[in-house]
């Protein structure tokens, strides 16, 4: 690849959600503290945003986060298309208990669960990704059965619903009234300013041990309007093009070298 050449560390615009990478705009920050603040306070919220524009990445930060406290049990659901007796088998999974028959057995179980892990402070919060794609209303009514799960002055469950935009529109219907009053609080994820985008680009390059920032002003409004200010096709387009000044033997980006680069992509 091009690190030898450009004198990096590593890859800078690999499109892996890297908390080390993370560039702390107030909107990522706000998600974060909100997604802290639903684990502490086992409180229901909701995380909305195109694709692309950093919802998985301020989760991993949370994550690693959370990693450096034993007191945080977080429940990753990443495959939506499931059932409310598979979501409450999948929960148990994670907790360490043992697989049963029905419904009634496993909410019996991870009551008990939740209780034990509270009395000895700890904090439980389901983490559930690509929500805008739970395939029925019924799998919603069974979150909301669980983060009924609680004491006179605690819930004992936090939840974090992730999503893409269209979530918000299915939540607004009537019959999903019971549960959106629940919601806590809700971020939406925007795509970048030209601004931000420039300041994304250089952090993202700094922290992979560049020194002389090869993307030129031009380049970078090139960059900006076809990304839409989205940054994992910022990352794409910023690859391919130092993949593309590498096979030149060139160390600055030009806009032509990023309107050739486009090209290879489904802009």
């Amino acid at each position: 690849m091009y690190e030898t050449f450009f004198n990096l560390t590593e890859l800078p615009y690999r499109n892996t959600p890297d908390p080390a990478y993370m560039c702390w705009f107030p909107q990522y920050e706000q998600a974060f503290h909100m997604i802290m603040y639903a684990i502490e306070e086992h409180e229901i919220v909701l995380l909305t945003g195109e694709i692309g524009v950093g919802k998985t990445t301020v989760v991993r930060a949370v994550l690693a986060e959370c990693d450096k406290n034993d007191k945080f049990t977080l429940i990753a659901l990443i495959y939506p298309s499931l059932t409310p007796f598979q979501l409450l088998a999948t929960m148990a999974e994670a907790l360490g208990l043992p697989k049963v028959r029905s419904k009634l057995l496993y909410m019996t179980a991870l009551s008990e669960k939740l209780l034990d892990i509270w009395k000895t402070g700890g904090r439980t919060c389901l983490l559930a990704d690509e929500s805008h794609l739970f395939p029925t209303k019924a799998l919603f009514d069974e979150l909301r059965h669980l983060t009924n799960i609680q004491l006179d002055s605690s819930n004992l469950l936090g939840l974090v619903l992730i999503g893409q935009p269209e979530i918000v529109k299915r939540l607004k219907h009537r019959s999903y009234r019971a549960f959106r009053q629940r919601i806590s609080m809700h971020v939406q994820l925007r795509p970048l300013t030209r601004e931000q985008s420039e300041t994304y680009l250089r952090h993202r390059w700094e922290v992979a041990g560049g020194k002389k920032f090869p993307f030129r002003k031009d380049a970078i409004d090139i960059m900006h309007k076809l990304s839409g200010g989205v940054p994992r096709v910022l990352n794409q387009l910023a690859h391919l093009s130092l993949m593309e000044a590498f096979g030149r033997d060139v160390h600055t980006i030009t806009p032509e070298i990023i309107e050739e680069t486009a090209q290879s992509l489904l802009l």
